[in-house]
């Protein structure tokens, strides 16, 4: 009991719904109780519509009642009912008469100030002794005579209540019970309810304690998309950490034969500059390079939605610059709202590799080109320049590999872009042609 109020979301959730059910069987058991006790009205009213006749009969019988008619004011009758007693009472709450045959009770010191004055209005009355009756007052002004007076009707209800207390005591113990029943079923459907976040909070503390790597209980639908989510990023933090695990080593790897190199240069009795700055630049170019791969690709779980044009005019107008002799044309076909689902930074480093590529191989022009499909978006970048060796077209993205042998490069543009595309499950690839080249890139709709 105490793990499922252990905070205050689910004490508020729990309490608040124990508080409805409960406050509807009350409620319920209380209406019921209370139509009992109309009942015993109505059934009253009834009584005294079918027994009209002789209690009036023996109203008049008192002399303090006109007749309806003039006749034999010798011929009355008592009421046929024996339950129901009439009191006439005047103004000053003085005893004019009543139906009772031994008089009022005893103990009663005066009946008419004991019952209550409610005009045309029947109301139930329990005595401490026991006793239980239907009061009716009804008023009549004075006439012929005679004073003004106060017609009081009393029902005995003793058999009656009692059935009605039997009820109040079968109700508090039906309704007793199935608030229970209630309270017992609330607390199985609410420690079933929460059973998958207390699942979850299993789970994550396991995977806190490094004693499993991922979440893999099966989830209902609503939390099935946080499930998701948090796999998802704790498969982004592995490849992260091996990703910069692997490249701290290849920095490591690289460096030390080029340390080693500089210092055996370094040592010569006229140390080749030329050849030592080559190895720096070298080093320079590896770390910016081992940096970059640690660092792309870190996408988190926020989607991206990057704006194209912008980069593109970006890049375009720097490099148009740089080959401004040229005059190469760069077409685009796409949209200016056009975006992709890529880092806005990771976005750059692979166009800028790209189209610094297509700048130096292209005749007269550059196409850049997006088409969207259900999967994903197509990116193709072609122009017209000299095809792309057939044995090149797959080795071209490895580090080191270079497709152009005349001018310098490290020959990792390609390798940085292909370990993007491929950390947005994308693919890259040289499509085959005659003439010109045709770079295509697949990125598919983020989840």
């Amino acid at each position: 009991m105490k793990r499922l109020v252990q905070n205050q979301f689910r004490r508020r959730i729990l309490f608040s719904f124990l508080a409805v059910v409960i406050g509807f069987l009350i409620l319920n058991g209380y209406l019921r109780y209370q139509t009992a006790r109309s009942d015993l009205i109505t059934e009253y009213t009834l009584d005294i519509t079918s027994h009209f006749p002789s209690i009036f009969n023996e109203m008049v019988s008192s002399n303090y009642i006109m007749p309806l008619q003039e006749g034999n004011k010798s011929q009355y009758y008592s009421s046929s009912s024996d339950d129901i007693t009439i009191v006439i009472c005047d103004n000053n709450d003085n005893l004019l008469w009543d139906s009772m045959q031994k008089g009022p009770p005893s103990h009663v010191e005066n009946i008419c100030t004991d019952l209550p004055k409610d005009e045309n209005k029947p109301i139930l009355i329990e005595k401490p002794s026991g006793a239980a009756f239907i009061s009716h007052s009804m008023s009549i002004e004075s006439n012929n005579g005679l004073p003004p007076r106060r017609v009081i009707l009393l029902s005995r209800m003793e058999d009656k209540i009692s059935r009605l207390h039997t009820l109040k005591l079968q109700l508090a113990i039906a309704y007793t019970t199935l608030i229970l029943i209630a309270i017992f079923g609330v607390l199985w459907g609410y420690k079933r309810s929460f059973f998958p976040l207390n699942k979850l909070h299993i789970e994550l503390k396991s995977i806190k304690d490094s004693e499993q790597e991922k979440l893999i209980y099966s989830y209902p639908e609503e939390l099935e998309p946080i499930a998701k989510t948090i796999n998802r990023l704790l498969e982004q933090q592995d490849e992260q950490s091996s990703k910069y695990k692997k490249a701290m080593d290849d920095l490591a790897h690289s460096l030390k034969t080029r340390i080693a190199t500089c210092d055996a240069l370094l040592y010569q009795k006229e140390p080749p500059i030329a050849d030592i700055m080559e190895q720096l630049n070298d080093m320079d170019s590896v770390i910016q390079h081992q940096l970059k791969r640690a660092l792309m690709g870190s996408r988190g779980i926020s989607k991206h939605h990057t704006l194209l044009s912008p980069i593109v005019d970006k890049l375009t107008k720097m490099f148009t610059k740089v080959h401004k002799e040229r005059h190469i044309e760069f077409i685009s076909n796409y949209n200016d709202a056009q975006t992709l689902p890529i880092n806005y930074n990771d976005l750059m480093e692979v166009l800028g590799n790209i189209l610094e590529n297509s700048y130096r191989f292209a005749d007269t022009y550059i196409i850049l080109s997006i088409v969207e499909r259900s999967e994903g978006f197509n990116i193709h970048i072609e122009n017209d320049g000299e095809p792309l060796p057939q044995d090149k077209i797959e080795s071209v993205f490895q580090r080191g590999i270079r497709a152009d042998e005349k001018n310098p490069g490290t020959g990792i543009g390609l390798a940085v872009c292909e370990e993007i595309i491929s950390s947005y499950n994308g693919q890259i690839w040289f499509h085959t042609q005659d003439t010109g080249s045709r770079l295509e890139i697949f990125l598919p709709h983020q989840i």
